[in-house]
C-alpha cells in the first residue's frame, strides 16, 4: 500500500460478518502485516474487550495485542476517566465493564442510589429495569456516554439491533442526549490508535464498510479510507460522503495497488 505503513481496521464487516471470517481481507491483512505494514483495529463494538479481541485476532492468524485494539467500551472508558469520573452505572456487556475498571473507574451494574456517569452499549440484555435506572441518573444530571449510536449490526440475513437502539431508548426516557458518544463516527477512536502506535494521519489508512461511521470518522481524523463492500455498504449505494479509494474487498485494494 503506497505512502501508508499504519492500516487502521474496522472489524465488523471488515475481518469478519456475523462471526463468520472474512477471508478474502484476512488474507490481505497478512500478506500487508508481513510486508512489515503496521496494523490496529478500531471498533464501535462493546461488547468484548481488548483482552478477549486479541485472543480471536491471533486465532484468525493477525497480528495484535491489545495496545493495538481500540474499541469503543475502551474509548469511552478512557474519555470518562480522563473527566476524573469514579463511579458509572454500566448498560452493556462483560466487555464494557472489563475496560471501565481497567481504566481505573468502579463499574456498577446493579442500580445505586447516585453515580457519577452512565455509559450504555450494546447490552442483549437490556431490559426495562435498566432502562429506568439509566433514564432516572441521566435526568439527575449524571455524565450520560455512548459508546457508540450505530441503530444495527451487521448480520448474515437480517441485521440486528445494536447499542444505537440502547441509547436511543435511554434518550427518549431520560430527555437528554449524549454528552459524549465514543464510537465512530467520532474520530476518537482513530485518534487514540493512532496515539498508541505513535503515527500521524498522513500514514494511515482506514479500512471499513460503513459510509456513516467508518468513512467519516477517518474524513474527520484526517485520515485516508478504503471501503470495502464485504460488509454493510454495497456497490449500488451513493459514496457520501466518499472514501478516498473503494474496493470489492482488501484483497482487491491489495491487488490495484500491486
Amino acid at each position: 500500500m503506497p505512502g501508508y505503513r499504519v492500516l487502521l481496521l474496522d472489524m465488523d464487516g471488515v475481518l469478519w460478518r456475523g462471526g463468520q471470517p472474512i477471508d478474502v481481507n484476512l488474507e490481505a491483512i497478512r500478506t500487508l502485516a508481513s510486508r512489515g505494514v503496521r496494523i490496529a483495529y478500531v471498533t464501535n463494538n462493546s461488547t468484548r474487550s481488548r483482552r478477549s479481541y486479541v485472543e480471536r485476532l491471533r486465532a484468525l492468524g493477525l497480528p495484535a495485542s491489545v495496545d493495538t485494539v481500540v474499541t469503543s467500551g475502551y474509548a469511552a472508558s478512557t474519555y470518562m476517566a480522563r473527566r476524573g469520573v469514579r463511579t458509572v452505572y454500566v448498560v452493556g456487556e462483560d466487555g464494557l465493564v472489563e475496560e471501565a475498571r481497567l481504566a481505573g473507574l468502579e463499574p456498577l451494574e446493579e442500580c445505586p442510589d447516585s453515580v457519577d456517569a452512565v455509559v450504555v452499549g450494546l447490552d442483549r440484555g437490556f431490559n426495562y429495569g435498566k432502562l429506568d435506572c439509566a433514564a432516572r441518573h441521566v435526568r439527575r444530571g449524571a455524565l450520560y456516554v455512548a459508546t457508540n449510536a450505530d441503530p444495527t449490526l451487521p448480520h448474515p440475513g437480517e441485521p440486528k439491533p445494536g447499542a444505537g437502539a440502547m441509547v436511543a431508548a435511554i434518550s427518549v426516557a431520560s430527555g437528554r442526549e449524549p454528552d459524549f458518544t465514543a464510537g465512530k463516527p467520532n474520530p476518537w477512536l482513530v485518534e487514540l490508535a493512532l496515539e498508541a502506535l505513535g503515527a500521524e494521519p498522513g500514514e494511515a489508512l482506514l479500512v471499513g464498510d460503513r459510509l456513516d461511521t467508518d468513512i467519516e470518522a477517518g474524513r474527520r481524523a484526517g485520515v485516508d479510507t478504503l471501503l470495502v463492500y464485504t460488509g454493510v455498504t454495497g456497490p449500488e449505494d451513493p459514496l457520501d460522503p466518499e472514501p478516498t479509494y473503494t474496493a470489492g474487498s482488501l484483497l482487491e485494494a491489495l491487488r490495484l495497488f500491486g
